[in-house]
């Protein structure tokens, strides 16, 4: 289920696109499942056909759909969703850490991090 706020900090295609990526994640959407067309989505949420393209332009980019013109869109196979997931998180984390490091946090700090997390979440997932 997708949760879209009109007046959410996140611009809403950015909130579409992690809404459908999680989705896909969590697997609640299957390799190959169809998305709503673009039109459906936009009249479900109230907001611009345009968004929601956007919104299918940026997931198809990373990997995480695709597209078959005048048919729709579609979750792209299981092991290219999770290979662009990976990716995805990858990427973010990149940015994150640089982030991080502008800021002054250290490589112990950072490692403790990872330790902490790994640790929750059971070693070498």
């Amino acid at each position: 289920m997708l949760n879209i706020r009109l007046e959410g900090k996140l611009p809403i295609y950015e909130q579409l696109y992690n809404g459908i990526a999680r989705l896909i994640s969590s697997g609640e959407m299957k390799p190959d499942e169809r998305l709503p067309a673009v039109r459906e989505v936009a009249k479900q949420f109230g907001i611009n056909p345009n968004t929601v393209q956007k919104s299918y332009a940026q997931l198809e980019q990373a990997g995480l759909i695709y597209s078959i013109p005048a048919k729709g869109s579609y979750v792209s196979p299981e092991d290219s969703a999770a290979g662009a997931l990976k990716q995805e998180a990858l990427r973010r984390t990149e940015q994150e850490m640089e982030c991080a490091l502008r800021a002054g946090i250290s490589r112990a700090e950072i490692e403790a991090l990872t330790e902490k997390i790994w640790g929750r979440n059971g070693d070498d997932i």
